[in-house]
């Protein structure tokens, strides 16, 4: 830890003397945003280069959430907004203004559209890394976000603000250093993200064998369909299925919950509050003061099933096993208590490839404005299998959602040690060894 005397105060705060405080324009190779190509959402595909927009950056983290695709022609259009490995990404405009991350690299090749900044260092001067993180340090924040609102009626950062930004300038090798910390976190971070996209794929492989293929385990622990399991015909769904089984609708196997509160009228109260934008982020629910909440809210509770009602292109299904108390989410979301033995069933119906039907059946006049009702989920027809198979199928699979549920509550200890740490690690009050290489 530095003494009193080894630190100095300058316009950006005060900073160990040592340290110069350098322009970001003077040490960036790229400062600029992209663009959107002519026909928007018409020439979006489902494979192809990536193109990045505001919903998919979030500070420290980005968000594959509702991610968009161009083919090779439209791309070569965009060569000029061509995202790189550590390029940081910055929000400019619009309520997400000043998030802030690094593009990951398994996303390219990608390009970036008009609300999104590519911020490319010189990095013999300005480390990537270090500067991101400077970036979404709680005093940089707040002053990316005051000037995005003096100007217009809409928030907006500029590139001559961003050029202008005065920014810490340690040594290059004690910036990679003091970048080292936090990074060992995200890495946590992700390997926990890693880990819950398996065991949600090996939930999703054990549906799809057991409901879609019909192939569950018979009562000598066989594949039901190919170790000749007996099948009748649905005239309803127009095909054979498992005897026993018969076509419901999913109102049968669960309930929806509509029960109300007004966080403002708490306003001390602490609230977990699982929104569009905390799951965009990694399914993370935020702590809120009842003040902050202005709009009443559906109650959460144990077990309940979180559904997006909003643009259903984007596919927001959100398990909660343990809600904590005062647990609340946006009524954008419509909330599900699935029967007995019937969460997992429920969830990964969700999941399943009825989703594209409900696609179908959204109102709306955009894709952004369309949302799916209550009715389309509670009245659509299904498959239900005996209580037997159920249960079952919630013992394998429950541990599953419960272990990803822990995972999200490691991430967000983790994320808040991170957070805790960086802005004194970038302002140089917590002393870092150099380390070579």
């Amino acid at each position: 830890m530095k003494s009193e005397n080894e630190f100095v105060r300058t316009e950006i705060g005060i900073i160990p003397n040592d340290w110069e405080t350098v322009c970001l324009g003077d040490n960036c190779a790229k400062i600029g945003s992209g663009f959107t190509p002519r026909g928007a959402e018409k020439v979006y595909k489902e494979s192809g280069v990536v193109l990045i927009r505001s919903q998919n950056v979030y500070n420290n983290s980005f968000s594959k959430g509702g991610l968009v695709y161009l083919d090779e022609s439209t791309a070569r259009e965009m060569d000029n907004v061509t995202v790189e490995k550590d390029d940081v990404l910055l929000n400019i405009t619009g309520d997400s203004v000043a998030r802030c991350c690094t593009v990951p690299e398994e996303i390219l090749p990608a390009r970036v559209n008009q609300h999104v900044s590519i911020i490319r260092t010189k990095k013999e001067r300005l480390d990537p890394t270090f500067l991101r993180y400077y970036l979404t340090s709680p005093r940089m924040q707040a002053f990316m976000l005051s000037l995005a609102e003096s100007g217009g009626t809409r928030n907006a950062l500029t590139k001559g603000m961003i050029e202008r930004f005065v920014v810490p300038k340690p040594r290059i090798e004690e910036q990679i250093s003091i970048a080292r910390i936090p990074s060992a976190l995200d890495s946590r971070i992700t390997l926990n993200q890693q880990m819950n996209r398996t065991l949600e794929a090996i939930a999703k492989a054990i549906f799809k064998h057991w409901f879609a293929d019909l192939e569950f385990p018979n009562t000598e622990g066989k594949p039901y369909k190919s170790s000749g399991g007996e099948m009748i015909y649905d005239e309803d769904l127009e095909r054979e299925i498992p005897k026993g089984w018969k076509v419901g609708k999913t109102n049968e196997i669960a309930t929806q919950v509509k029960e109300q509160v007004s966080p403002s009228e708490q306003a001390e109260e602490i609230y977990n509050h699982y929104s569009i934008e905390a799951y965009d982020s990694g399914m993370k629910p935020t702590l809120q003061q009842g003040s902050e909440i202005l709009s009443n809210k559906f109650i959460v509770r144990d077990n309940t099933v979180l559904v997006s009602k909003l643009n259903p292109r984007i596919q927001r299904i959100w398990p909660v096993i343990s809600a904590a108390r005062n647990s609340v989410c946006s009524t954008e979301f419509l909330v599900f208590e699935p029967r007995k033995n019937s969460f997992c069933y429920f969830y990964h119906l969700m999941l399943s490839e009825i989703w594209k039907d409900l696609i179908r059946m959204a109102r709306g006049t955009s894709s952004s404005h369309q949302r799916i009702s209550s009715s389309d989920i509670l009245d659509y027809p299904i498959l239900i299998p005996p209580q037997e198979i159920l249960e079952s199928f919630e013992h394998i699979t429950f541990s599953n959602v419960d272990a990803r549920e822990q995972n999200v509550a490691q991430q967000l200890t983790m994320q808040e040690i991170r957070d805790s740490l960086v802005p004194r690690l970038v302002s140089g009050k917590i002393g870092v060894p150099i380390e070579a290489g």
